[in-house]
């Protein structure tokens, strides 16, 4: 009788043994986290159980970082913007270039300013998504909002006073409509392409990149690497940036 009881009381100590160490490993792990393990390893391991997938994190965060410009970098951007606008506007109106350009329109119309006729599709809406992308550029370059807008106007009327006069006069509404309209724009595409470029999403991202391309490019400053920093008694992000 008393081997019987004995075998019991072994038996039923060991299902209670088996019961506890099987119960919920992760609960001990969390409860007792040990040194050589840290929290987020404990959080992945748990995940890993459940069977969900670890996320895929971004490699970067994207924002906008404002900054002070010297004028050499102010010049320096009005100039690349110069010149990729005597390279586009051939490319978008080959026809227009070929038919209406040349260098006795350009001293003809040279200083002249009139109000254009050209078709609402130009001026509502070609001429603000131009602007747009203007004002994204800038604040890619680090420019602040305002100055952003004051940067894209210098910009367009170069445009209007030096380019475009090649095939026609500087126009009255290109000068208000390009900037203005294109940088109220360019800040509703700001606010939804960080959103999109941020949402770890694939297809968000692309979007992002295609409404917004300036952050595609080496000039964009605001792409912060994120690199996390997790430990068993801290947790944080290191942010780097170059201008």
């Amino acid at each position: 009788m008393k081997h019987i009881f004995l075998i019991s009381f072994i038996f039923i100590n060991f299902l209670s043994y088996s019961h506890n160490v099987n119960a919920n490993p992760i609960e001990d792990l969390k409860s007792k986290p040990s040194r050589e393990m840290s929290l987020k390893e404990i959080k992945e391991l748990e995940q890993e159980q459940r069977g969900i997938k670890k996320p895929k994190k971004s490699k970067y965060y994207y924002t906008y970082i404002d900054r002070d410009h010297t004028l050499e970098e102010d010049i320096n951007n009005l100039v690349a913007i110069y010149g990729v606008t005597w390279a586009v506007y051939p490319l978008t109106q080959p026809g227009t270039f070929l038919e209406k350009g040349s260098f006795k329109n350009y001293k003809k119309n040279f200083g002249r300013l009139v109000f254009d006729k050209d078709e609402p599709f130009w001026n509502w809406f070609v001429h603000p998504i131009s602007g747009s992308q203007l004002y994204l550029f800038y604040r890619a370059r680090g420019y602040t909002k305002s100055n952003a807008t004051f940067m894209s106007f210098i910009s367009s009327s170069l445009f209007e006073f030096t380019v475009e006069i090649y095939t026609e006069p500087a126009s009255i509404q290109d000068l208000y409509q390009t900037p203005i309209l294109g940088s109220a724009l360019g800040l509703g595409l700001e606010k939804l392409s960080l959103y999109l470029l941020n949402s770890g999403n694939l297809i968000g991202k692309t979007i992002g990149h295609i409404i917004n391309p300036s952050s595609l490019f080496w000039f964009y400053e605001g792409k912060i690497r994120v690199i996390p920093e997790i430990s068993y008694n801290r947790a944080g992000l290191r942010l780097f940036y170059e201008f």
